[in-house]
Parts: structure tokens; C-alpha cells; sequence
């Protein structure tokens, strides 16, 4: 039996439980007993044979708004198994999406059927509970909101309109701003919400659903929108002190099909105003935070440091005030096919076989780069690298010794020394997200260009848009080991090392100017102040990593000091 087969078998033999109201909680323990999707499909199965029997009563209400209490951690786990995986889960597995797209809109639709029945009864009992229906309808749109926001989709301009409509409704009977506690969808410090936060909540994850900001980006900010909704308000045009928020804040047309945008440049329509000033000054209170901390390691450092990129990112789409940097220089309009590599493990692989190939065609003194001898893997009988990488296990960016990464064509159609904008067709859009790494080339013999994704829209389907800030030119492949021992050969490295690859980049004198050797490695080898050792066929280079120059969700871009050399000569003695 399939699994939809399944829940619906399993979902008919218990609705009758949940429409007993305290039934519900026996029901979700079944429900649970499934991975995540088994349990999304048995919900979503309940609840259409919740609202198919009959008219809505306060019974079905009442187990609806049970159910969904239960269900919330099974959306939440799905929401974070498609951005971060675990375990055996790799991240972006496109199921995890559509089962967590299917539970959102399941019980949107239901909040809905029971919102039309109360904008059509003068029962006391719907009367009180309208605001508990919108509050909800409110946080499922947001879901959904934010699984398309994390697969790059457009907005709907209907979905919005019933979103405004709703609240106008909402507003228009006084209910915007009546509390309810929703237990899990919020903190747990502050369970109070109310629709009024709740639609600002969606208005604020939709101000930066603009192409600049990954799918975990989108998780990080909505968690903090979550909190941050609770202190901003908006205000009709003839509220007190509505002057200065039309001046310098935002404004929501409820007449119109889409969200925030700057009062100065909105139209005239059926305006409601928001200040950003207290949104501003919390994304400011959270740097802060992050920035005075104590000193942390690992995988904490990482997210802390995410974070603190994010919040730079997110002040200038909400405070008025901030400067709005323009581009360095004017893009030339071209028309060009390129060689192009997603993604940091598969440049340093195709670094790494195109210098092997070299190493074969041509005997070859290795080349200095500023002082530092590079080889290619293999090329030299010292190199430990295929020992480190052994005992050490897998890393992000671990030495590989399978070839197979085939540089694929894209179209560059502008481009300046700074930045690029590129046109191409792919299968898999997470390769290419906000803050990912690429490298592309004219032709063969042409230096690559390293870069930074900064933009991505979406055309159609699988055909995309995408905007790069360049970082750097003719990269070169690198083996760093951590914790090295001088004592001991190069040739074997200790099960206490770990051998990993890097990119090292070779100063620049054009934009963007780079006066100094930097390196690309994985995050989950870098700390500030912390050394590594960097691997030749002639000597070993003993490097200081400095403070990062920039750090994303795969890579640290780092410069480093070379405080020690020994060749190799030395190490064997």
C-alpha cells in the first residue's frame, strides 16, 4: 500500500476520534509514530475529511485547532530537513518541500472554510473566535510564503490580495488587535499574537524575498520576524505622527497585489503606514549581541558569524537612513558563452585535475606564488595529502581522487571588473543561492574568475538570472593540514591531522583590489589567530589565519601570515 494509500486508510478509522475533541491527542500520537511525511500526508487526509462533514460546528473547530497545535514541530521539521538536512538526509531533497507546501495549504484551506462561515453568521460563539481563525490563516500563508521564498518562486498576486483582504476584514471588525496564545507557533517566553502582528510578520519576510538572501537566510530572518512583529504597528494616514513614517517609513496598499514598500515611492490607493525605527533598532540590538559574545568554536562560531553577515544584510532593506551602495562601475552589455563551476568542492576539484594534467604534459619547476611553492596533487612524492584526507574522513571540501566535474556552459550577458551578471539552465537551484561560490572562464586558456552569487531570479522553470560579485582571478588549488607536526614526515600524516583543500588566491592590482595572498577554505576549518600548514613537494608554510575578509554559509575568505618555513630537507631530519 502506498503511502497516501495509507494515511487515508488510517486517517478515515480516526477522524470520528478527532472530532471528539480531547480524541485528538490519542489521534496525534498515531500520527507521530510516521517519519514526517507519513505524518503530513495523515493529517492532511483528517483535516479533508474534517471539513467535508457538513457545516462547520465549534467541535470541528476545536479539533482543527488541536491538530494544528500537534502538527506544528512536523512542519518545522520538515522546513529544516529540506534547508539543513540531518544525517542521512541531504539538504534541498525536494519531497520534504512539497510535503511541508501540502500541510500549510491543508490547513489554510480549512481556517478558510471557517472564516467564510463566520463573515455570514451573527453567532457569538464564531464571533469570538474569528481572530483565533485569522491568526492562523495568517501563519500558514507565511508558510507558504517561505517555501516559495526558499525554491526562488514569484509571488502570486491573487494570494496577496486575499491576504489583504483578510486582514481589512480582520481590522474592520476590530480583531486585528485581540491577543491569542498559540502555543508552539511562537516563542515559547511570549505565546501572545495577535493578526495584526501576524499579517506584519508575512509583510516583512516578502520585503526581502528579492533574490539577495539564501534559503537558511530566509529561515534565520523569519525566526527573528517572528519576534520582532511584536513591535511594530501600522497606522492609517491620519493616525498622530503618521507624517513622519510617510516620510521615512513603509506603506501596505490594500487595494494593490503586493507588500511593503517605500512610502516615497508608493502610489495612492487604501494606504496603511509602518515605521521601521523599532525594527531597526532591534537588528541593531541583535549585532550587538552577537558581536559581544564570548568566544566561540565551531559550529556555533559559524552560525554566529552567518547571523551577523545576515543582519548586515537585512539593516539597509529596513532603515531608511542606510546608504545604498552603487556599484563600483558601470556593467558593459556583452554576449558571451562561458565555462562555468558551481560550488567550492567542484572548482578545487577541476583546479585540482587541470594542474595534475599539467603536471603530466609538461615537467615543471613548481610555481612560486608570492613565495609559497604550490604542486599539484601527486606531482610530488612528499605530498600526505591522500593519507590526511583518509584518516580524517570526509570534509566540505575534502581532496577528492574522482574526477567527473565537466564545467558547464552558461551565457555572460554584462559584466565590469567587479561584477557579472550571467543567464543559465539548471536542474538543481540550490547550486546556486545567495552566497555560493563560482568560477568562469572564456575558453580554455583564459584565467578563471572567482565569484560570489549576490542576485537570483528566476525566469522560468529551470532558466535562471543571476548577479556576481567578483572576488578574485586565476585561482589555484592548495592542501592545507591542520594541528601538523614538524617531527614527523610529510609523507604520512597523523591521525590527529586532517588534510583538506583550499583555494588560494594571488593578490589583485584591478577591482576588486587585493593587495594581499588570501585563501577560500571551508568554514569548519577556520578560526581567527588559529594555524594551519600549508603543503609543497619542497618545503611546508606554517600560515596564521587573520580575521576573515568574508564569510558565507560554504566557505571563509580569509588572509593569513606566513610566520614559519621549513623544506622539506629539514622536516625529514
Amino acid at each position: 500500500m502506498g503511502t497516501v494509500d495509507a494515511a487515508a486508510s488510517i486517517g478515515t478509522d480516526h477522524t470520528e476520534r478527532l472530532l471528539n475533541g480531547g480524541a485528538a491527542d490519542s489521534l496525534w500520537r498515531s500520527l507521530s509514530s510516521h517519519d514526517p511525511i507519513q505524518a503530513q500526508n495523515l493529517t492532511c487526509v483528517s483535516i479533508a475529511k474534517l471539513i467535508d462533514d457538513g457545516p462547520p460546528s465549534p467541535t470541528q473547530l476545536e479539533a482543527l485547532l488541536i491538530l494544528d497545535e500537534h502538527a506544528q514541530p512536523i512542519s518545522q521539521q520538515l522546513l529544516n530537513l529540506y534547508v539543513e538536512g540531518e544525517l542521512q538526509q541531504r539538504a534541498f531533497e525536494r519531497n520534504f518541500w512539497i510535503s511541508a507546501l501540502r500541510l500549510c495549504q491543508s490547513f489554510f484551506q480549512a481556517y478558510d472554510c471557517f472564516l467564510r462561515h463566520i463573515r455570514h453568521t451573527a453567532d457569538p460563539y464564531w464571533l469570538k473566535r474569528a481572530h483565533w481563525v485569522v491568526v492562523h490563516m495568517f501563519h500558514h500563508r507565511q508558510t507558504e510564503f517561505l517555501l516559495r521564498f526558499i525554491r526562488f518562486k514569484k509571488r502570486i498576486p491573487g494570494q496577496w490580495k486575499e491576504v489583504h483582504e483578510t486582514y481589512r476584514f480582520a481590522r474592520a471588525r476590530g480583531l486585528a488587535m485581540r491577543s491569542i496564545g498559540v502555543g508552539q507557533t511562537d516563542d515559547a517566553q511570549d505565546t501572545l499574537t495577535t493578526p495584526e502582528q501576524q499579517y506584519i510578520r508575512l509583510l516583512l519576510l516578502e520585503a526581502i524575498n528579492d533574490g539577495q538572501f539564501s534559503p537558511r537566510d530566509a529561515l534565520w530572518a523569519d525566526g527573528w520576524f517572528k519576534r520582532w512583529c511584536k513591535l511594530l504597528h501600522l497606522q492609517p494616514p491620519e493616525a498622530g505622527g503618521a507624517s513622519h513614517v510617510q516620510q521615512r517609513g513603509f506603506v501596505v496598499d490594500l487595494d494593490a497585489t503586493d507588500g511593503l514598500q517605500w512610502a516615497s515611492t508608493a502610489t495612492a490607493g487604501n494606504p496603511l503606514f509602518l515605521d521601521p525605527s523599532p525594527l531597526v533598532a532591534m537588528i541593531d540590538k541583535e549585532l550587538t549581541a552577537l558581536r559581544d559574545s564570548d568566544a566561540l568554536q565551531g559550529a556555533v562560531a559559524s552560525a554566529s558569524a552567518g547571523k551577523l553577515a545576515l543582519l548586515a544584510k537585512l539593516k539597509p532593506v529596513f532603515d531608511p537612513t542606510a546608504s545604498r551602495v552603487a556599484r563600483t562601475e558601470d556593467r558593459v552589455p556583452v554576449d558571451l558563452a562561458v565555462q562555468t563551476i558551481f560550488s567550492a568542492s567542484s572548482i578545487i576539484q577541476v583546479l585540482r585535475d587541470e594542474a595534475m594534467a599539467r603536471a603530466r604534459e609538461i615537467p615543471m619547476h613548481e610555481p612560486q606564488l608570492e613565495g609559497i611553492a604550490i604542486s599539484p596533487l601527486g606531482a610530488g612524492s612528499n605530498s600526505p595529502a591522500n593519507g590526511g584526507a583518509s584518516a580524517a574522513g570526509p570534509t566540505p571540501m575534502s581532496i577528492a581522487d574522482t574526477p567527473g566535474v565537466v564545467p558547464e556552459v552558461w551565457q555572460l550577458r554584462d559584466r565590469s571588473d567587479s561584477g557579472s551578471r550571467l543567464r543559465g539552465q539548471t536542474d538543481d537551484l540550490n547550486r546556486i543561492i545567495p552566497g555560493s561560490l563560482l568560477a568562469f572562464r572564456e575558453n580554455d586558456t583564459a584565467p578563471w574568475t572567482v565569484s560570489v552569487v549576490r542576485r537570483f531570479r528566476r525566469l522560468m522553470v529551470d532558466h535562471v538570472e543571476i548577479g556576481v560579485e567578483h572576488i578574485g582571478r586565476s585561482p589555484r588549488f592548495v592542501k592545507l593540514v591542520t594541528d601538523y607536526s614538524g617531527d614527523s614526515s610529510p609523507e604520512v600524516a597523523d591521525s590527529t591531522q586532517r588534510c583538506f583543500a583550499a583555494l588560494y588566491l594571488p593578490p589583485s592590482a584591478r577591482q576588486p583590489t587585493m593587495p594581499i595572498n588570501t585563501l577560500l577554505l571551508p568554514e569548519c576549518h577556520f578560526k581567527v589567530d588559529s594555524t594551519v600548514t600549508l603543503l609543497s613537494s619542497d618545503a611546508t608554510y606554517t600560515l596564521r589565519l587573520n580575521e576573515p575578509i568574508q564569510q558565507q554559509f560554504e566557505f571563509i575568505w580569509t588572509s593569513f601570515t606566513v610566520v614559519d618555513k621549513a623544506s622539506v630537507s629539514d622536516t625529514a631530519q
